[in-house]
């Protein structure tokens, strides 16, 4: 985040006679760059935390502590959200599902414009876009906050034809899939975003690896919650294994990024996984600080804990130097 403050500095000079020359300006400009993070906070029994100043929190970067120069609850800024949906064969049975537990999620989490008042300022509205992602990457909805036409982009996931399906003989873009939203789509966008991702995991002939996916995402500044639909043992070795586990790479991903993992079935219904992710949405803390300088799009460390070693912080663990 980059805030520019302007300090006019006015000589005035009152005239003696009338050939006296013109007040003079000149402007001193300071330019100073920030670094952004939404974090999650809950206690020992998984219970969400919202309640603490900044005070509490404790963050590192490359290993060392640094101030914290902003502080606030999130839930006042606008939200960006994502939902990007595998439509892969192994998938098709689940769209139904999927479509009308997101119709739901959005109409409770999007917020309207409001306009000002005499004691509030005018708040934005919150947005969201609907992407499916098969042997190629599709577009159902661009950015809006029409819940008609978000309604309308998830009736295409069972309908929509995939013109190019028949000659990409298969395969899944779950990697290039988050690289083209995060870098296309949400960095552009200001305030808390979010990618919800409703897939198994599996990753097949994308260009971009586990670690650019990652890496984008965090460079993005989102959190990415992952909704496995998926009959797979959650114990199945992550190593030791020609094919990774799908419920592993979402969990990697979730974790680095500050989101969550969720097991349609064994972590509820589909409607109650989003009404979770809601409730982080609406308990996020956002925490500010200023980078240490270093070449643009290298990639820190950061480590976000509270002075109680009882709490859990979800928060994206690296940065991206911003230009």
């Amino acid at each position: 985040m980059r805030s520019t403050f302007l300090f006019a500095l006015c000589i005035l000079i009152f005239p003696l006679h009338a050939q006296e020359p013109a007040p003079q300006t000149s402007i001193l400009t300071i330019t100073t760059r920030l670094v952004s993070l939404d974090a999650v906070v809950r206690d020992a029994h998984g219970a969400l935390v919202t309640n603490l100043t900044k005070d509490d929190f404790i963050l590192k970067e490359d290993g060392h502590v640094v101030p914290i120069r902003y502080f606030n609850h999130d839930s006042d800024l606008p939200l960006t959200v994502g939902l990007l949906v595998d439509t892969s064969g192994s998938e098709s049975d689940y769209f139904s599902d999927e479509a009308a537990g997101s119709t739901l999620f959005l109409q409770n989490v999007l917020r309207p414009y409001l306009p000002a008042t005499a004691t509030t300022t005018p708040q934005q509205p919150d947005r969201a876009f609907i992407v499916r992602f098969d042997s190629q990457v599709l577009l159902l909805q661009a950015m809006t906050s029409s819940l008609p036409q978000l309604r309308n982009g998830l009736r295409l996931l069972s309908y929509k034809p995939d013109p190019l399906k028949n000659t990409h003989n298969g395969g899944t873009l779950l990697f290039d899939a988050i690289v083209n939203v995060c870098d296309k789509v949400v960095a552009k966008e200001a305030g808390r975003r979010a990618l919800i991702i409703m897939t198994d995991g599996d990753d097949n002939r994308s260009v971009n690896d586990l670690s650019t996916a990652i890496h984008s995402a965090q460079a993005a500044g989102v959190a990415i919650y992952s909704i496995l639909y998926t009959r797979e043992d959650p114990n199945y070795p992550n190593v030791g294994s020609a094919h990774p586990s799908g419920i592993g790479i979402m969990q990697q991903i979730s974790h680095a990024t500050g989101g969550r993992e969720f097991i349609v079935g064994r972590s509820g219904s589909i409607r109650q996984i989003y009404a979770a992710i809601e409730d982080d949405l609406r308990a996020q803390y956002r925490i500010s600080f200023t980078p240490t300088p270093s070449r643009p799009h290298r990639f820190h460390p950061l480590d976000l804990r509270t002075t109680n070693s009882s709490l859990t912080v979800q928060s994206r663990t690296s940065y991206s130097t911003p230009e």
